[in-house]
């Protein structure tokens, strides 16, 4: 995928979300989310033979974000992408280990 992403193609800004164990105002252990990092990022839609194809499995309505190889923080499925005030679950990672340039994530919207 990454042969045909620029670095200027990242022109969308997302956040990634984890849980984080806290404790709330009596003392009792919490889990609350909290932004890891910012980064930016080239989003891609399906396009419509790759909506037909992924009907039925875990890859129907999908997203695509691309984002660069080196980042602040190492990425985990259990993260959520937040982007224009939507919150994205990861289905999938996959790093860009021969060239090390580009990360390639798709992620699936959260129902609210």
């Amino acid at each position: 995928m990454a042969d045909f992403i620029k670095t200027s193609d990242l022109q969308e800004r997302i956040t990634f979300i984890d849980m984080i164990e806290d404790v709330d105002k009596y003392g009792r252990p919490i889990q609350k989310e909290s932004e890891i990092f910012s980064c930016w990022a080239s989003v891609r839609s399906q396009m419509l033979k790759d909506k037909v194809a992924t009907i039925g499995t875990i890859l129907e309505n999908t997203i695509t974000f691309v984002i660069r190889y080196e980042q602040v923080a190492k990425l985990q499925n259990t993260m959520k992408i937040s982007w224009n005030n939507k919150k994205f679950e990861i289905v999938s990672i996959d790093e860009g280990y021969f060239k090390s340039d580009f990360t390639t994530i798709i992620a699936k919207e959260v129902s609210k």
